[in-house]
């Protein structure tokens, strides 16, 4: 039995596929197996796969069910003492599972476990631009050294956009890492599951992560980052940081267009799957005002995503009572939480 299990969820990811595979296969730690949990690509991914990489475990799913429900069916199956749950768009540093899986040995305790993630870019070669002729570029810039959480309830990955000048090489605790790329114990996603639910299911995806995060935190399982496990991720939604308001907009719509009504609905499911009445009377000024700039921005941008709201109320009394079931469970009192919230 392998003592990591990697697990890929593919759905038409034919161009990322190869680089991902080889950089797994390059690594200097070998005790792992890996499972692709494809939704329903159209794109030759599974036989790309299967007639490549015979070695590789492949689940077919015959419709797209989602990032949260396929990930649940391979830590269903997983054996793995760690689960590494990796997007198809990453590509490993060959010592990646060397340097994160030693650091996980050695914290028993914690839950969650990452590195330090950079972007990475591909532009086309000799300016031809068509799948399998692109240079992949390694850069130095940071897309997420795990996850930040504020008053408000906003949610970032530490450093995105930032060039990497050592400014994030320590390691430390953080609320949790990006699902991008997390190595999970298995233990600890046993604890927090909700019957067979390990990432939310109603989620489909979209801040799936982040409520995962939560639940794990919640049940004493804490998030470590360590910034020797170097991994790079072809991030295509990224948060904007500068430009204002028309950049914003432009960037949202983009996000939007791919999301749908995912962004709205998933917040206000994760808020009241996971958020503590004590915590949320404590920072009431900030987290109405982001509520209200929310309700706003869409009320004159994005009019769509009140579908969003209608799913969430649909949802609501199946949340109402994963959320009985997390507060029952949690092990930690809400001031523990509270430290998070910058």
């Amino acid at each position: 039995m392998a003592k990591v299990s990697i697990q890929i969820v593919t759905w038409n990811s034919m161009r990322y596929i190869f680089d991902c595979l080889e950089s797994i296969i390059r690594q200097s730690f070998r005790d792992f197996s890996i499972l692709v949990i494809d939704n329903a690509s159209s794109d030759g991914t599974v036989e790309f796969i299967r007639g490549h990489y015979p070695s590789v475990s492949v689940l077919q799913n015959f419709k797209n069910l989602g990032f949260c429900k396929a990930n649940n069916q391979g830590i269903q199956l997983a054996s793995g003492d760690y689960i590494l749950v990796m997007n198809p768009d990453v590509i490993l540093a060959d010592d990646f599972l060397e340097k994160l899986i030693s650091s996980a040995d050695r914290h028993p305790y914690a839950g969650s476990f990452g590195g330090k993630t950079l972007k990475l870019f591909s532009q086309p070669i000799d300016q031809q631009d068509q799948e399998g002729l692109r240079k992949i570029i390694k850069s130095d810039i940071i897309d997420s050294a795990g996850l930040a959480i504020f008053k408000n309830r906003k949610v970032v990955n530490r450093g995105e956009g930032q060039k990497d000048a050592g400014q994030y090489d320590e390691v430390e605790q953080v609320f949790g890492l990006s699902g991008s790329c997390v190595l999970y114990r298995r233990k600890a996603l046993e604890e927090v599951k909700i019957k067979s639910e390990y990432f939310d299911d109603n989620f489909f995806a979209y801040k799936e992560d982040i409520d995962l995060a939560w639940r794990l935190q919640l049940c004493g399982h804490s998030g470590w980052y360590f910034p020797e496990a170097v991994c790079y991720h072809r991030r295509s939604l990224s948060s904007v940081k500068t430009g204002g308001l028309k950049a914003l907009v432009q960037s949202r719509r983009k996000i939007s267009k791919t999301l749908k009504s995912a962004s709205l609905r998933n917040h206000c499911l994760m808020l009241v799957k996971n958020d503590q009445w004590p915590n949320i009377i404590l920072a009431l000024p900030w987290f109405l005002f982001r509520q209200a700039e929310i309700f706003i921005y869409i009320l004159v941008f994005e009019l769509f995503q009140c579908r969003g709201f209608v799913k969430f109320l649909q949802f609501l009394p199946e949340t109402l009572s994963k959320r009985k079931i997390i507060m029952a469970n949690k092990k930690v009192k809400a001031r523990d939480i509270r430290k998070w919230f910058k």
